[in-house]
C-alpha cells in the first residue's frame, strides 16, 4: 500500500478547508501539459478548486482553475503541484509529496 488512507483523509479535509488553493506547477507538469495542448507558463496562476482521491495507484489529485485557460477540465495529481511556503499546509503537503514519490520508486 502506498498511501496511508488515515492520513491521506486526514490531509483531503485539511485542503477542502483551505480551497482555492494557489499553487504552482512543476515543470514536468508544464511539459506534460504542453503535450496536451495546454500551455502554462511557469509562472502562471493556478488554483486548486477541488480535491479528489484516486486510489492508491493514483492518489490525491486535484482540480485546477488556470488564468487563460478557464475552458479546459485539468485534474493533476498533488505531487505535480508545488503549494507557496507561505501556505498553512505547504509543509504537510511537501512531506506527502516526498514519501509517496519515494513508496512509488520503490514499487518500480
Amino acid at each position: 500500500m502506498i498511501d496511508n488512507p488515515k492520513k491521506v483523509t486526514a490531509l483531503m479535509q485539511k485542503l477542502k478547508m483551505h480551497l482555492p488553493i494557489p499553487a504552482k506547477a512543476t515543470d514536468a507538469l508544464i511539459h506534460n501539459l504542453h503535450n496536451s495542448s495546454i500551455n502554462i507558463s511557469p509562472n502562471a496562476h493556478i488554483e486548486i478548486t477541488d480535491v479528489l482521491y484516486m486510489g492508491d495507484e493514483g492518489g490525491i489529485c486535484c482540480a485546477l482553475k488556470v488564468t487563460d485557460q478557464e475552458e479546459v477540465a485539468v485534474v493533476v495529481s498533488l505531487t505535480h503541484l508545488r503549494l507557496p511556503k507561505t501556505s498553512p499546509l505547504s509543509s504537510e503537503v511537501l512531506a506527502y509529496q516526498t514519501l509517496r514519490a519515494k513508496k512509488l520508486s520503490r514499487s518500480r
